[in-house]
């Protein structure tokens, strides 16, 4: 949701009754701040901010929540340090992970959060290798600690009902509310989103363990053609010693 769960959207949805959470993606301390600022003009009810840890400035936009007095910091983008989430506890402020199996389930209540998020296969955007309904599964019946909220394909109150079923203490979602009126995506984006169906989509493939990919998931398009062909091409280039396994990742990162 980086770029689109902003301040508009954020309030809208609090203010309906959820949890709206502002996605701090690669934005500077600055511009999070004003976002923070923002949000409250529109709304007194409770909202997060979504803090990614491999973030340059990391550091700096846990300085901004920490100041600026933000209620929940939700640490995406990798393991979270046990010391980021001290500092942020010791800051008044509630912390949730994201937990990608149960052993890292455990370790994160063990080093403090106070929730976690389980996020399957079927979500938009980054995504790993197992699916909701495994995660569910695997993990909710042995974390009790502390609260877990589900994310990933879920888009109907019946499929919310079903993880509440579960033991979930809720859902997260995206994608649904990247199509509201209040959001900023453009109306072709929403369109195609409101549009597609589940077998629309895919995840971006890697063709070679050599080649480290991201996987994403997104509607399927040119450009994940055009991806499959990138990596065909320099594997080609690797394999008659024109490039370096350094040059063909960086050409992979870069695209």
């Amino acid at each position: 949701m980086s770029w689109v769960s902003e301040h508009d959207l954020v309030a809208a949805i609090s203010e309906a009754g959820g949890f709206g959470v502002l996605a701090a993606a690669a934005m500077p301390p600055e511009q999070l701040e004003a976002e923070i600022a923002a949000t409250r003009n529109l709304t007194a009810k409770p909202f997060g901010v979504n803090l990614v840890t491999l973030h340059p400035l990391f550091d700096s936009l846990v300085d901004v929540c920490t100041r600026l007095e933000v209620g929940t910091v939700v640490l995406a983008g990798g393991l979270p340090a046990g010391t980021t989430i001290k500092r942020l506890k010791d800051a008044g402020v509630r912390v949730v992970c994201f937990a990608p199996a149960l052993p890292v389930a455990r370790r994160l209540v063990r080093s403090g959060a106070d929730a976690l998020i389980i996020e399957g296969r079927e979500a938009g955007g980054h995504v790993g290798p197992s699916t909701t309904a495994v995660l569910m599964q695997e993990i909710l019946p042995h974390i009790r600690d502390v609260p877990v909220f589900v994310a990933g394909g879920i888009g109907r109150g019946e499929g919310i009902v079903a993880c509440l079923e579960l033991g979930a203490s809720g859902c997260q979602l995206g994608t649904k509310f990247a199509c509201a009126r209040e959001s900023r995506a453009h109306p072709r984006f929403k369109k195609a989103l409101i549009d597609a169906a589940a077998r629309d989509t895919s995840v971006s493939p890697q063709l070679d363990s050599r080649l480290k990919v991201v996987p994403v998931r997104a509607l399927s398009n040119r450009a994940m053609t055009e991806f499959v062909g990138v990596q065909q091409e320099l594997l080609s280039q690797l394999e008659a010693g024109k490039i370096t396994a350094a040059d063909a990742q960086e050409s992979i990162e870069y695209y």
